[in-house]
């Protein structure tokens, strides 16, 4: 009886061999037809390169590494050694004036920088140009910038950080 259902396998297995020689024709034709239709190599021509050159002019060098030492290196120029006050890391438009406190002569002001309510006095460092309090007054914080121009040289430009109120709360820069 196995040998019965072993012989009846073999012949279902052979019977199920398909004849693939159309196909096999078929690969042979493509074949044969796309190496008739590869266009052969060229060498591209290469021309000589223009070179180019810079036009003559007296105005700065923004490559120039003297004039970066030179620039920092200036009379106004901000005392990079010194450590950096925590309200140094916003710009001043994104600082709140929230209030101020008196005792005597000495004047506290409070400012709000991302959720934190921080003190400040005059004489600290506020915002990204190396700005400096010089006065608080109940209405406004006044403040000198010192910035870079374009020729290397820092200058003092004057801020004013307003009181802060529901419409009103970006510094406010007078050049």
């Amino acid at each position: 009886m196995k040998n019965k259902i072993l012989l009846a396998g073999i012949l279902a297995l052979s019977a199920c061999t398909p004849a693939h020689e159309d196909l096999n024709q078929w690969m042979n034709d493509t074949r044969q037809q796309a190496k008739s239709k590869v266009i052969p190599f060229e060498a591209p021509s290469v021309s000589q390169a223009k070179t180019y050159t810079p036009p003559n002019h007296s105005g700065l060098n923004a490559f120039d590494s003297k004039r970066l030492n030179a620039a920092q290196q200036g009379a106004n120029a901000p005392n990079t050694n010194r450590p950096k006050e925590v309200l140094e890391n916003f710009s001043l438009e994104t600082l709140k004036y929230v209030g101020t406190l008196s005792k005597g002569n000495r004047v506290t002001g409070y400012v709000e920088a991302d959720g934190h309510v921080y003190t400040v006095q005059p004489g600290n460092y506020i915002g990204q140009n190396y700005g400096r309090i010089q006065s608080i007054t109940p209405d406004l914080i006044t403040i000198t910038e010192l910035v870079e121009d374009t020729y290397g040289n820092w200058t003092y430009r004057k801020a004013e950080l307003p009181l802060s109120s529901a419409d009103n709360n970006a510094a406010q820069n007078n050049k």
